[in-house]
């Protein structure tokens, strides 16, 4: 079996942070690290490798989704999987944190259950490529062909 990945968590709420730790570390993840804002974040994710960040959508002075552009924007950071959390989202913040490049939303307080679930599909996905061309026909006229060409 493969080693679990260190977890970077950040959230201005020190408990919080606390308490997600000790979560992860019942579901297997015995290198857990936290900071309470965005550009400690940074600092900690530009210095040390990461599996996975776990992230309070609303911090001072840079919330969620600034921290997700930033790690988005940053080549050696881009594939980095990245989970928002919050006690609740609005579809606007959800299209938000969706266009930014956000893997998955949880709801606080976490349920294990879900947790794990998200944590599985998070640390299994592709990872992403800068400049995706997009094709010029859509692949609709070939599962659907009586649509013609779309």
């Amino acid at each position: 079996m493969s080693e679990a990945p260190p977890i970077l968590i950040v959230d201005d709420q020190v408990k919080l942070v606390r308490l997600v730790t000790e979560l992860m570390n019942r579901l297997g993840f015995p290198e857990v690290e936290g900071v309470t804002d965005g550009p400690q974040a940074l600092e900690q994710l530009r210095t040390k490798r990461y599996g996975l960040v776990i992230s309070d959508l609303e911090m001072e002075p840079m919330d969620g989704i600034q921290l997700l552009r930033e790690i988005r924007a940053d080549d050696m950071l881009m594939n980095m999987p990245f989970i928002l959390t919050e006690t609740s989202f609005s579809f606007e913040d959800i299209n938000v944190a969706h266009l930014a490049g956000a893997d998955a939303f949880i709801l606080k307080p976490f349920d294990l259950s879900l947790l794990k679930t998200k944590l599985k599909q998070v640390l299994n996905g592709r990872p992403r490529k800068r400049e995706t061309p997009v094709g010029p026909i859509s692949s609709l006229n070939v599962d659907f062909p009586l649509l013609g060409k779309v």
